[in-house]
Protein backbone atom coordinates (compact mmCIF):
# COMPACT_ATOMS: atom_id res chain seq x y z
CA UNK A 1 0.00 0.00 0.00
CA UNK A 2 1.18 3.15 -0.87
CA UNK A 3 0.48 6.58 0.90
CA UNK A 4 -0.18 9.66 -0.72
CA UNK A 5 -0.93 13.00 0.17
CA UNK A 6 -2.86 15.32 -2.17
CA UNK A 7 -2.59 19.07 -1.10
CA UNK A 8 -5.73 21.58 -2.36
CA UNK A 9 -7.23 24.83 -1.21
CA UNK A 10 -10.27 23.33 -2.26
CA UNK A 11 -12.50 20.72 -1.03
CA UNK A 12 -14.12 19.67 -4.09
CA UNK A 13 -10.91 18.96 -5.94
CA UNK A 14 -10.27 16.89 -2.89
CA UNK A 15 -12.73 14.94 -3.37
CA UNK A 16 -12.55 14.74 -7.59
CA UNK A 17 -8.99 13.25 -7.00
CA UNK A 18 -10.31 11.00 -4.71
CA UNK A 19 -12.69 9.72 -6.71
CA UNK A 20 -10.07 9.67 -9.65
CA UNK A 21 -8.39 7.12 -7.53
CA UNK A 22 -10.86 4.99 -6.17
CA UNK A 23 -11.95 4.51 -9.91
CA UNK A 24 -8.56 3.54 -11.50
CA UNK A 25 -6.93 1.94 -8.77
CA UNK A 26 -7.78 -1.46 -9.69
CA UNK A 27 -5.07 -3.08 -7.70
CA UNK A 28 -6.10 -1.20 -4.26
CA UNK A 29 -2.64 -0.27 -3.68
CA UNK A 30 -3.14 3.83 -2.73
CA UNK A 31 -4.35 5.00 0.61
CA UNK A 32 -4.81 8.99 -0.26
CA UNK A 33 -4.31 11.47 2.29
CA UNK A 34 -5.62 14.89 1.93
CA UNK A 35 -4.80 18.60 3.41
CA UNK A 36 -5.39 22.17 2.99
CA UNK A 37 -2.49 23.95 2.45
CA UNK A 38 -0.45 25.66 5.57
CA UNK A 39 -0.28 29.95 6.41
CA UNK A 40 3.35 29.29 5.61
CA UNK A 41 5.74 26.97 3.33
CA UNK A 42 8.11 26.32 5.93
CA UNK A 43 5.28 25.01 8.27
CA UNK A 44 3.69 23.04 5.06
CA UNK A 45 6.60 21.35 4.46
CA UNK A 46 7.15 20.08 7.88
CA UNK A 47 3.69 19.03 8.02
CA UNK A 48 4.31 16.61 4.80
CA UNK A 49 7.46 15.50 5.92
CA UNK A 50 6.03 14.44 9.12
CA UNK A 51 2.87 12.64 7.36
CA UNK A 52 5.60 9.95 6.16
CA UNK A 53 4.04 9.74 2.85
CA UNK A 54 4.93 7.59 -0.12
CA UNK A 55 4.48 10.96 -3.08
CA UNK A 56 3.22 14.14 -2.61
CA UNK A 57 0.59 15.59 -5.52
CA UNK A 58 -0.21 19.16 -5.03
CA UNK A 59 -2.58 22.14 -6.72
CA UNK A 60 -0.09 25.06 -8.72
CA UNK A 61 -2.37 27.16 -7.43
CA UNK A 62 -2.90 26.89 -3.80
CA UNK A 63 -4.36 30.44 -3.09
CA UNK A 64 -6.94 30.66 -5.55
CA UNK A 65 -10.60 29.73 -3.35
CA UNK A 66 -11.58 30.60 -0.11
CA UNK A 67 -14.54 28.59 0.50
CA UNK A 68 -12.59 26.51 2.86
CA UNK A 69 -9.38 28.96 4.15
CA UNK A 70 -9.84 31.78 5.40
CA UNK A 71 -6.24 32.91 4.99
CA UNK A 72 -3.71 33.37 2.19
CA UNK A 73 -1.11 31.08 0.97
CA UNK A 74 1.99 33.00 0.39
CA UNK A 75 3.42 30.17 -1.89
CA UNK A 76 2.19 27.91 -5.33
CA UNK A 77 2.61 24.14 -5.96
CA UNK A 78 5.67 24.00 -7.84
CA UNK A 79 7.61 26.33 -4.89
CA UNK A 80 5.85 23.73 -2.61
CA UNK A 81 7.52 20.93 -4.60
CA UNK A 82 10.98 22.78 -4.73
CA UNK A 83 11.12 22.89 -0.74
CA UNK A 84 10.40 19.23 -0.15
CA UNK A 85 13.11 18.56 -2.58
CA UNK A 86 15.44 20.59 -1.07
CA UNK A 87 14.76 18.31 1.89
CA UNK A 88 14.47 14.95 0.07
CA UNK A 89 15.88 14.40 -3.05
CA UNK A 90 14.18 12.85 -5.82
CA UNK A 91 11.46 12.36 -3.68
CA UNK A 92 8.32 11.84 -5.41
CA UNK A 93 5.75 15.04 -6.55
CA UNK A 94 3.48 15.90 -9.02
CA UNK A 95 1.65 18.96 -9.50
CA UNK A 96 -1.47 19.02 -10.98
CA UNK A 97 -3.30 22.41 -12.44
CA UNK A 98 -5.41 24.10 -15.14
CA UNK A 99 -3.09 26.45 -15.83
CA UNK A 100 -0.02 23.82 -16.55
CA UNK A 101 1.27 26.45 -19.30
CA UNK A 102 1.98 28.88 -16.46
CA UNK A 103 3.26 26.01 -13.72
CA UNK A 104 5.85 24.58 -16.39
CA UNK A 105 7.28 27.87 -16.40
CA UNK A 106 7.65 28.33 -12.96
CA UNK A 107 8.72 24.46 -12.42
CA UNK A 108 12.41 23.33 -12.40
CA UNK A 109 10.82 20.22 -13.65
CA UNK A 110 8.29 19.94 -16.67
CA UNK A 111 8.13 16.49 -15.75
CA UNK A 112 6.34 16.93 -12.64
CA UNK A 113 3.35 19.12 -14.12
CA UNK A 114 0.50 17.80 -15.16
CA UNK A 115 -3.36 19.03 -15.99
CA UNK A 116 -5.86 18.87 -14.05
CA UNK A 117 -8.59 17.46 -16.99
CA UNK A 118 -7.12 13.70 -16.52
CA UNK A 119 -9.31 13.53 -13.43
CA UNK A 120 -12.32 14.25 -15.44
CA UNK A 121 -11.53 12.15 -18.55
CA UNK A 122 -9.01 14.14 -20.65
CA UNK A 123 -6.68 11.06 -20.14
CA UNK A 124 -8.66 8.50 -22.22
CA UNK A 125 -8.63 11.30 -25.29
CA UNK A 126 -4.81 10.92 -25.53
CA UNK A 127 -2.58 8.00 -27.17
CA UNK A 128 -0.66 8.01 -23.84
CA UNK A 129 -0.30 4.71 -22.76
CA UNK A 130 0.96 5.11 -19.38
CA UNK A 131 -1.72 7.03 -17.01
CA UNK A 132 -0.92 9.47 -14.46
CA UNK A 133 -1.76 6.78 -11.92
CA UNK A 134 0.96 4.61 -13.43
CA UNK A 135 3.60 7.39 -13.75
CA UNK A 136 2.35 7.71 -10.32
CA UNK A 137 3.04 4.59 -9.31
CA UNK A 138 6.40 4.06 -11.25
CA UNK A 139 7.71 7.07 -9.54
CA UNK A 140 7.76 5.53 -6.29
CA UNK A 141 8.84 1.90 -6.70
CA UNK A 142 11.93 3.55 -8.60
CA UNK A 143 12.85 5.87 -5.61
CA UNK A 144 12.31 2.87 -2.92
CA UNK A 145 13.86 0.94 -5.05
CA UNK A 146 17.17 3.32 -5.98
CA UNK A 147 17.42 3.89 -1.74
CA UNK A 148 17.51 0.19 -1.14
CA UNK A 149 20.03 -0.73 -3.22
CA UNK A 150 21.95 2.04 -1.70
CA UNK A 151 21.66 1.16 1.14
CA UNK A 152 22.00 -2.56 0.77
CA UNK A 153 25.77 -2.24 -1.09
CA UNK A 154 26.33 0.48 1.85
CA UNK A 155 25.71 -2.20 4.50
CA UNK A 156 27.89 -4.51 2.26
CA UNK A 157 30.89 -2.43 2.15
CA UNK A 158 30.64 -1.55 5.98
CA UNK A 159 30.50 -5.31 6.62
CA UNK A 160 33.30 -5.59 4.51
CA UNK A 161 35.50 -3.08 6.01
CA UNK A 162 34.74 -4.68 9.66
CA UNK A 163 37.47 -8.09 8.30
CA UNK A 164 39.39 -6.29 5.48
CA UNK A 165 40.66 -3.18 4.42
CA UNK A 166 38.79 -1.51 1.12
CA UNK A 167 40.34 -0.06 -1.94
CA UNK A 168 40.72 3.61 -2.64
CA UNK A 169 37.57 2.98 -4.95
CA UNK A 170 34.99 1.28 -3.03
CA UNK A 171 35.76 4.16 0.07
CA UNK A 172 34.80 6.51 -2.74
CA UNK A 173 31.99 4.09 -3.37
CA UNK A 174 30.98 4.12 0.15
CA UNK A 175 30.91 7.97 0.86
CA UNK A 176 29.13 8.50 -2.58
CA UNK A 177 26.48 6.23 -1.25
CA UNK A 178 26.46 7.34 2.17
CA UNK A 179 25.86 10.87 0.90
CA UNK A 180 22.86 9.68 -1.78
CA UNK A 181 21.21 8.24 0.61
CA UNK A 182 21.74 11.63 3.13
CA UNK A 183 20.03 13.44 0.46
CA UNK A 184 17.42 11.37 -0.22
CA UNK A 185 16.01 10.86 3.48
CA UNK A 186 16.68 14.20 4.33
CA UNK A 187 18.87 16.95 3.10
CA UNK A 188 19.34 18.37 6.37
CA UNK A 189 20.73 15.30 8.30
CA UNK A 190 24.37 15.25 7.87
CA UNK A 191 26.69 12.35 9.24
CA UNK A 192 29.90 14.44 11.13
CA UNK A 193 32.44 14.68 9.16
CA UNK A 194 34.31 13.08 12.56
CA UNK A 195 32.11 9.87 11.63
CA UNK A 196 33.36 10.39 7.97
CA UNK A 197 36.68 10.25 8.87
CA UNK A 198 36.58 6.78 10.37
CA UNK A 199 36.87 5.69 6.69
CA UNK A 200 40.43 6.67 6.76
CA UNK A 201 41.12 4.96 9.99
CA UNK A 202 39.27 1.83 9.20
CA UNK A 203 37.14 2.09 11.81
CA UNK A 204 33.40 2.60 10.66
CA UNK A 205 31.27 0.69 13.39
CA UNK A 206 29.55 5.00 13.77
CA UNK A 207 29.12 5.09 10.42
CA UNK A 208 27.11 1.81 10.35
CA UNK A 209 24.94 2.94 13.55
CA UNK A 210 24.30 6.36 11.42
CA UNK A 211 23.19 4.76 8.32
CA UNK A 212 21.02 2.29 10.92
CA UNK A 213 19.32 5.60 11.91
CA UNK A 214 18.70 6.42 8.43
CA UNK A 215 16.90 3.54 7.87
CA UNK A 216 14.60 4.40 10.72
CA UNK A 217 13.57 7.75 8.43
CA UNK A 218 12.38 5.26 5.64
CA UNK A 219 9.70 3.18 8.02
Amino acid sequence: MYKILFIDEQQEDIDSFKDYIEEKDLEGIFEVLDKYPLKSLESMIEEVMSMHVDAVITDFRLNEYKENIDYNVPYDGTQLVEGILSEREDFPCFVLTSFDDEAVGKSEDVNIVYIKGILHGTEKETKAKATFLDRLKNQIIHYKSKLEKAELRLIELLEKSKTQELDAFEEDELLKLDSLIEKSLDKKYVVPDTVKRTIESKSLSELLNAVDELKKKLE
